[in-house]
Formats: structure tokens, C-alpha cells, sequence
């Protein structure tokens, strides 16, 4: 009778704690499931019996590190209310993920890295999905609590205009070499941000303390649904 291996949260951590570093080591088309395993100390099986492929595999490692990125911003929302300010909630993400490997490669579409992950993937189309579904509400709160100028309930381009300009910060690393130092780019993301999608005057200190609640209520309830689609 065939032994059943349960995979523990410890043995998974394990499993995608090596993954993620094979990732970045060697990038996905070079790294096996037998290399996850041998560096996880876990039989090739086990790893199977979670994950049916090694494209899902990996797709939940870069799910975890978005799940990762979206705790540490309601945490920031938690601690300090003026966070919500697009400008701020911009420029602390900048620095957050340009510090992590992982993070850095998933905002910068980096393909050799990862290949099509995200797009291919059951696992990565659950994170599509959810930001997709969460970013307009996200966008209508922020409006409702005076923090961007423009309705996008009226304006069906801010969204497009706001991630474009954005992301922009993000790829323009891989492509040039930028004249400014890390802190100097993030200052610079959010004086643009601050210019081009915020009113001239912001909320005191007591709406920005509902605002946040109200948005890090919105990103937790993301955070639960997306946790619970992982295998």
C-alpha cells in the first residue's frame, strides 16, 4: 500500500522557498522539479502530488510573492493612514519591490526570467484576475475619499493612464541606466503621481485614517480570496 505524503506548510514553504531561488539563480526554462526537490529536501513525487505542473509550480511562486507584496501594503495602510496618498502608497511600492528579486522581475514583465507565466497559468490567471476585479473598486474609493482628482467612473482611460505611467518607473530600469539612485526614482514616481492623478488639496489627517481603513479592508479581502485559490 502506497504511503501518503502529506505536504505540510512547512515542507511547502520549503518547496517554494527553493523554487523562488532556482528562479532567480538560473531562471525558469533551466530549473527542474528535480531540482526544486533535491534543494527542498523532498522526493520529486511529492512535489507532483501539490503541484501538477512545473509551470503551476512556479506561477505559485510568483503568487505568493504578490500575496506578500499586497500584506505589506495594507500593513503599511494599518500603521500610518497617510500611506493611502497615491503618491506615497506609490513610492513606498517602488522601493519595496525594486528590494526584492522576485517582486522586481514580476513588475518588470521580466520573460527571461520568467517566462509566461503569469499569462499560461491557472494560478497566474487567478492573480490576473483579482487584481483586474479589484483595482477599478480601488480606484472608486480612492475618488470617494478625495485622493485622485478624476472620477473613473466618468473617465474609462484613468486606469490605463494611472498603470501606464506608473509602470513605466518600473520596466524603464531594465531598458536604460537611469541618472538617478534608487530613493531618487521613487522621489521621482511620486512627484508625478503627486502632479498628474492627485487634487491640489488632499484630505486632513482624520479622512485619510477612514479612507485607509476602508482600502485595507478592500486589499484584505483580495488577499484572503487569492490565498485561498492557491494549491
Amino acid at each position: 500500500m502506497r504511503k501518503l505524503v502529506i505536504m505540510t506548510e512547512e515542507r511547502g514553504r520549503r518547496v517554494l522557498d527553493a523554487a523562488g531561488e532556482l528562479l532567480l539563480a538560473h531562471g525558469y526554462r533551466k530549473v527542474t522539479i528535480s531540482d526544486v526537490a533535491e534543494r527542498a529536501a523532498v522526493g520529486k513525487g511529492t512535489v507532483y502530488l501539490h503541484w501538477p505542473s512545473k509551470a503551476e509550480l512556479f506561477a505559485t511562486v510568483l503568487v505568493r510573492e504578490g500575496v506578500e507584496l499586497g500584506r505589506a501594503f495594507v500593513a503599511s495602510l494599518r500603521r500610518d493612514p497617510g500611506e493611502v496618498l497615491l503618491h506615497r502608497t506609490m513610492r513606498s511600492s517602488f522601493l519595496i519591490v525594486m528590494a526584492r528579486p522576485l517582486a522586481r522581475a514580476l513588475y518588470t514583465a521580466d520573460t527571461a526570467l520568467l517566462g509566461s507565466l503569469i499569462t499560461d497559468t491557472k494560478t497566474g490567471t487567478a492573480l490576473t484576475r483579482g487584481n483586474a476585479g479589484y483595482h477599478p473598486r480601488h480606484l472608486g474609493l480612492m475618488h470617494r475619499h478625495g485622493l485622485i482628482a478624476d472620477d473613473p467612473a466618468t473617465d474609462p482611460e484613468l486606469s490605463y493612464r494611472l498603470t501606464a505611467t506608473a509602470w513605466g518607473f518600473f520596466a524603464l530600469d531594465a531598458l536604460v541606466e537611469a541618472p538617478l539612485d534608487l530613493t531618487g526614482r521613487a522621489d521621482a514616481l511620486a512627484t508625478t503621481m503627486r502632479r498628474a492623478f492627485e487634487p491640489a488639496r488632499l484630505p486632513d489627517h482624520d479622512a485619510l485614517v477612514v479612507a485607509a481603513a476602508e482600502i485595507a479592508d478592500l486589499y484584505d479581502a483580495q488577499l484572503t480570496e487569492l490565498g485561498a485559490s492557491l494549491p
